[in-house]
């Protein structure tokens, strides 16, 4: 007869009462089975008399050799929490780019003001002579961000039908889109530098290995934040925080990330105009499908794994996961990447230097309207201009400092065609952001050319008003 053991944060077994399990005893005890026959209960028996308030011990006694099992009790501690507050955007970009199995969140462009602070430009690595210039930049960008929203804001309660507010939604749902019209069209001259808030959730082995990239990478602040949430993760998980140092791979990766960007920065300059839109997508079928779905064509495999499909919270599990699919957009708005970056679980990938710059139609109508036309056109001279000189100076990645929320940049995803079934889904429909619609039906359109038998299971615009 089986016997489980159920853990909270405490045993609930009675030989073991008033006994606390920290995350990553718990994770040991988990990796343990995969070494003895002994049973849960066995393994509880070797460890009841030993201190629980020794975690170290604890581990080295369950797992009983030096260095055995620690990559598996990184994957086994359960979601270890990070919140952090006050850091620049840039930060929280890569670290969401770096893991495809995190959950988290980060401030909303879409639902907050931001009010004008940024990061200090030494975090970003801003060589001393051009932190006047930099300074500038970054207030004047905010100032058209902040003018641009009161005056979208003033149109919407005017014109409330310009929100495109869908019929029958609730009263607070209405007031929500409203409230984000402004924000949503605003937003774009916003700096990558301006100070956010955001919060991770991941196990002990994949903080690990995303701290051993962030610690790597040649932008301080993002290595010093690194280091700070070092030492409490390891007081949580001590055994993978061992491997959460810079490596000479992880270095080359971050370095090689960032030089891409400012090399096309020096070799292009900066393109402060809009690039016209242009999507990619392939699709590879599982080689050999037919030798383990041998009963049933392709579409047979499909309409069975969609069956009973209600909503995009029904993963088809089965064949559409065998499937793998890439999309290619030229010119993804940092401001829509940030939220698409966050997508899991898939594989990303970008080159963090501006081909082109996007704004909402209405924002640009606003810049005429209020006037600001022509401070705009300096701003992106003078943003365009310093940044071609910190690509060219001694800390050549702090180009990435200027970078604004508008500027376009090419971005991959890599998944499989049940999960970008949901993404299509949740991306589209009256109320979604109408950038991200945009996107996401440019991307659908392609697949359906290229594997209709899939994409008639995707139903566009389902996704609810934000």
């Amino acid at each position: 007869m089986a016997i489980s053991y159920i853990f909270k944060p405490e045993f609930v077994e009675e030989h073991l009462k008033d006994k606390r399990l920290d995350p990553e005893v718990m994770a040991a005890l988990l990796a343990r089975f995969s070494r003895t026959g002994d049973g849960m209960g066995g393994i509880l028996k070797d460890i009841s008399g030993l201190d629980f308030n020794d975690s170290q011990k604890m581990v080295d006694r369950i797992l009983k050799f030096i260095d055995y099992g620690h990559a598996s009790i990184g994957g086994l501690t359960g979601g270890v929490v990070v919140g952090t507050d006050m850091i620049s955007m840039l930060t929280p970009y890569l670290t969401f780019f770096l893991q495809s199995k995190q959950d988290g969140q980060e401030t909303s462009t879409r639902y907050c003001e931001y009010v004008g602070g940024v990061a200090a430009p030494s975090e970003l690595n801003v060589p001393v002579r051009f932190r006047q210039k930099w300074d500038e930049v970054m207030l004047e960008g905010f100032n058209i961000s902040r003018l641009v929203r009161q005056e979208l804001n003033k149109r919407v309660v005017e014109n409330p039908e310009i929100a495109h507010i869908p019929d029958g939604v609730k009263k607070s749902v209405a007031d929500r889109m409203r409230r984000n019209y402004g924000f949503d069209r605003s937003r774009y001259t916003l700096p990558l530098a301006a100070l956010t808030n955001f919060g991770m959730i991941m196990t002990g082995r994949e903080w690990a290995d995303t701290l051993k990239y962030l610690s790597a990478s040649p932008i301080e602040e993002m290595h010093k934040w690194a280091d700070e949430i070092r030492t409490p993760l390891i007081e949580i998980v001590p055994h993978p925080m061992k491997h959460s140092y810079a490596t000479a791979m992880t270095a080359n990766y971050m370095n090689d990330f960032f030089e891409r960007g400012f090399e096309y920065v020096k070799k292009n300059g900066v393109n402060t105009s809009q690039l016209e839109d242009l999507v990619k997508t392939s699709i590879q079928l599982p080689p050999d499908s037919d030798k383990v779905d041998s009963l049933f064509s392709l579409e047979e495999n499909l309409a069975k794994a969609y069956a009973g499909k209600k909503n995009r919270y029904d993963i088809a599990r089965g064949y559409p996961e065998k499937i793998h699919v890439s999309v290619y957009w030229n010119n993804m708005a940092i401001a829509e990447a940030r939220d698409i970056n966050r997508q899991r679980p898939c594989h990303k990938d970008t080159l963090l230097a501006p081909v082109g710059f996007y704004m909402a139609p209405e924002m640009a109508e606003a810049i005429k309207d209020i006037g600001f036309s022509d401070d705009y056109l300096r701003l992106q001279d003078k943003r365009a201009k310093l940044m071609v000189e910190l690509a060219k100076s001694e800390a050549p990645w702090s180009y990435s400092s200027l970078l604004f929320l508008g500027d376009q940049t090419p971005f991959e995803m890599h998944t499989d065609a049940a999960h970008m079934t949901y993404v299509l889904e949740l991306r589209t429909g009256l109320g979604v952001h109408f950038r991200y619609d945009e996107h996401m039906r440019q991307a659908f359109s392609s697949f359906e050319k290229q594997l209709p038998q899939w994409t008639k299971y995707v139903n566009l615009g389902t996704g609810e008003p934000e």
